[in-house]
């Protein structure tokens, strides 16, 4: 099980800084007795089963960690959720896998609340700090019961159809990632590691806490990103790995930050989402370290990272590093067979990492999961040198700054309007951070919506960041045989735009 990983890193570095929260340092000896606090805790108020599912609305904290590890521990399964989600999309997910419990930080509550008819008032803990009592060794005994092969994590990613998908991540999946990427980095004890990409995302989850916790580094954690505050933490706590997305380098570059904050930076890692190369060169002139590529899926945890000594060129792609060790990837042509060195097709992905299968999919993992290899859905291919390029996706999911939406969940939202006869939701340009969701609606016949409307109904149903920032009213849509697309000669009626992190339209 992870949970023994997590011990044996223990008892070898007991009295080393395992974690650093609001500048409070947490040995690991320390951390595991929390574990021990924690399990008694949930045992007291929740007593799960082995495999039963534990929620959770935690930001990146101490008791996030102690949490998994505990659940670990007990044979459970945790289903982190984004403190941001709403109750319909958490009511989704509890009425899909059943939730034994939620643990919650006191303003992420309300919303839980709202689904007191399957999810028990009694089963929600609010979570400040849990009992002192620490447990004795039998509480690390493994429970028989569970095996390598059985989940510990579900993350949740986008779907096809306007619902998430669900990713589960067994014991054998979490310590296989956690090997590869220390192996990779050569990450370890005197390495610290700055936690500030959410755990509930597959590369915080990973990358950020999983990977420096197994491997004996010392994790620095920030509950909510501010560049100011990120800029000034790195300095304060001498952190040397930064795994973050592009919306994180660019808001640091942005904030203004002195380059001697950040000197004791070795190395930079962007995932998530590609980093444009404007945005790479922003931040070497001002910070002098480069910023390197990171390309891995929640279904398979870190697919290939750069760390060449020098700055490779994109070629026809993007160069997204090599894949790590523990990790083949072939491109497949659309037959499925594979394809020679610098020829594009499907990334397919073959390793312990790779997850058993969506929740209850049957038909699209027969589709994805074939010979052992996971169908990537992302088109790229391997040069001779065995470098790794992307080259675009198959599929219709947005990327915004490492969060993936799915477009027709969004659709769907703004469609339950009474006053929208259609609603097509992409992504366009937004300079510097990426891209930005545009809903293009067209309103029934003598109606009348506004886009205070259309925000209002989407920030009820879906999380601030899957809220259209552009929002467009036209006279039709045009589609095609592959689905909605935009049509280049649509008459646009209204146009406004719903400014990020402003909250009016």
């Amino acid at each position: 099980m992870i949970f023994e990983r997590f011990r044996d890193t223990v008892q070898k570095y007991q009295d080393r800084p395992a974690i650093i929260d609001d500048g409070q340092e947490i040995t690991y000896s320390r951390l595991l007795e929390r574990t021990g606090e924690m399990r008694r805790w949930l045992q007291e108020t929740l007593n799960p089963e082995p495999g039963e599912i534990i929620a959770t609305s935690l930001r990146n904290t101490w008791q996030f960690v102690a949490g998994f590890f505990a659940i670990s521990e007990l044979g459970g399964v945790l289903m982190p959720c984004n403190p941001q989600w709403r109750a319909p999309e958490l009511r989704w997910l509890a009425t899909r896998l059943g939730f034994r419990g939620v643990i919650v930080e006191p303003p992420f509550r309300a919303e839980w609340d709202c689904l007191g008819d399957i999810v028990s008032p009694q089963s929600i803990l609010t979570v400040n700090h849990p009992s002192s009592r620490c447990e004795t060794s039998d509480a690390w005994r493994p429970l028989q019961s569970v095996n390598e092969d059985d989940p510990a994590l579900y993350l949740s990613t986008s779907g096809s159809a306007g619902f998430p998908r669900l990713v589960p991540r067994t014991h054998r999946n979490l310590e296989a990632v956690a090997r590869n990427v220390a192996c990779a980095l050569g990450a370890g004890p005197g390495c610290r590691f700055l936690g500030a990409v959410p755990f509930f995302h597959s590369n915080g989850f990973h990358n950020c806490m999983l990977m420096p916790l197994i491997s004996g580094a010392t994790l620095v954690l920030m509950k909510q990103f501010s560049a100011t505050a990120c800029a000034e933490l790195v300095h304060r706590e001498r952190v040397d790995f930064l795994i973050g997305s592009p919306f994180l380098f660019s808001n640091l570059v942005d904030s203004g930050a002195k380059p001697g904050l950040l000197s004791t930076l070795r190395f930079c890692f962007s995932a998530g989402a590609r980093m444009s190369a404007a945005a790479q060169g922003s931040w070497r002139d001002r910070f002098g370290i480069r910023v390197r590529q990171w390309y891995g899926m929640s279904e398979t945890g870190a697919i290939s990272i750069d760390l060449a000594d020098e700055e490779q060129p994109s070629g026809a792609g993007s160069f997204i590093g090599t894949p790590i060790p523990g990790i083949e990837v072939r491109s497949l042509a659309s037959g499925g067979r594979g394809t020679g060195p610098g020829v594009a097709g499907e990334l397919a992905v073959r390793s312990e990492t790779v997850m058993p299968g969506y929740v209850d999919e049957p038909a699209l993992n027969q589709h994805v999961l074939q010979g052992g290899f996971f169908r990537t859905g992302d088109l790229g291919y391997l040069d001779a040198s065995g470098n790794l390029y992307l080259t675009g996706r198959m599929h219709r999911v947005v990327n915004l700054a490492g969060l993936k939406v799915d477009p027709v969940e969004v659709e769907q939202a703004v469609e339950a309007l009474s006053a929208v006869s259609a609603c097509l939701v992409d992504a366009v340009p937004n300079g510097r951070f990426g891209e930005v969701l545009r809903a293009r609606i067209v309103v029934r016949g003598g109606r009348q919506i506004t886009r205070h409307d259309v925000i209002e109904q989407c920030r009820l149903r879906l999380a601030e960041y899957k809220l259209p920032r552009i929002v467009e009213f036209v006279e039709s849509l045009h589609t095609t045989i592959t689905g909605k697309r935009p049509s280049h000669g649509a008459r646009m009626s209204r146009c406004a735009r719903f400014e990020a992190g402003s909250g009016k339209p």
